[in-house]
């Protein structure tokens, strides 16, 4: 498929509205498609019977109606599917290949990797990083969701072509605020690194978009944390997958994702294995 699709990962059903407005949001700002896709599990307990759920497959096709309703408030294109007895991650990854995705939207998730302890990786996001054939956007919800004031802390460069992406629809979209931060270690990199990135916002046409800020601070992961009581959405870039060693997110996302105040996306773009 040439237009731009988005694959949304459909699994709790506390989720579905909140990850279905994400990829219509990005559906509709580049003129595409959401794939919506949820797995049966047979090897877990079955869902507590309802009058409108009884069991897991009745359960499933009630996620795909509400992702489906969420469109149509959305006026975005949309499709759903359903596989039973499945891998997640095999099922995710192979309908972003087969329709030539963009990117993939999934829920964060605490729940630990089939495989166990033993396994390289410890989430079940981390398995669909691995084969994602686009980039993977992971988003950790903190109360209600607003995206009004929006935080994106950088490092490097890494990963803020898929991030500029983002903070458009949501602009274009939400009118959110985006501040840029990057926290510098001592005061002698501060307007180097002000300069670098003037630069790459200037060059992607997004410079009169966003508030850029470099701050110095000892401690990075610390100070997303305590700036992030006064947004209501970071929006974090991730290494790519060959530099990481036993975690998906790398150090400073991991802490993030732990404790901070507000709604976290992580946001991996493609990476080929080297």
């Amino acid at each position: 498929m040439s237009e731009y699709t988005v694959v949304v990962g459909l699994g709790n059903p506390e989720n579905v509205e909140r990850l279905m407005c994400i990829g219509c949001m990005m559906a509709n700002e580049y003129g595409g498609r959401v794939e919506g896709v949820t797995v049966v599990d047979i090897d877990c307990e079955a869902p507590e019977a309802t009058p409108e759920c009884h069991d897991r497959i009745s359960r499933a096709y009630g996620v795909l109606e509400t992702a489906g309703n969420m469109a149509e408030h959305c006026d975005a294109e949309f499709e759903g599917h359903l596989a039973v007895g499945r891998e997640v991650a095999a099922v995710l990854d192979e309908m972003a290949e087969a329709t030539d995705a963009e990117l993939i939207v999934v829920g964060f998730s605490e729940r630990d990797h089939p495989r166990g302890g033993g396994s390289d990786f410890h989430r079940l996001v981390d398995e669909i990083a691995h084969r994602a054939p686009c980039s993977l956007l992971v988003a950790r919800f903190v109360g209600d969701v607003s995206y009004e004031r929006v935080l994106v802390p950088v490092r490097a460069r890494l990963n803020l072509d898929v991030r500029r992406h983002l903070v458009v629809a949501l602009q274009d979209q939400f009118h959110s605020a985006v501040d840029v931060v990057h926290f510098a270690c001592n005061e002698s990199e501060v307007e180097a690194k002000h300069d670098d990135l003037e630069e790459w916002l200037s060059e992607r046409g997004v410079w009169d978009r966003v508030n850029l800020k470099v701050e110095v601070h000892q401690d990075p992961a610390q100070a997303i944390v305590e700036a992030s009581e006064s947004y209501d959405l970071v929006v974090l870039g991730t290494a790519p997958l060959h530099e990481v060693r036993r975690k998906y997110f790398g150090a400073v996302p991991e802490y993030v994702a732990n404790h901070a105040a507000c709604s976290t996306f992580f946001v991996r773009t493609h990476d080929i294995q080297p």
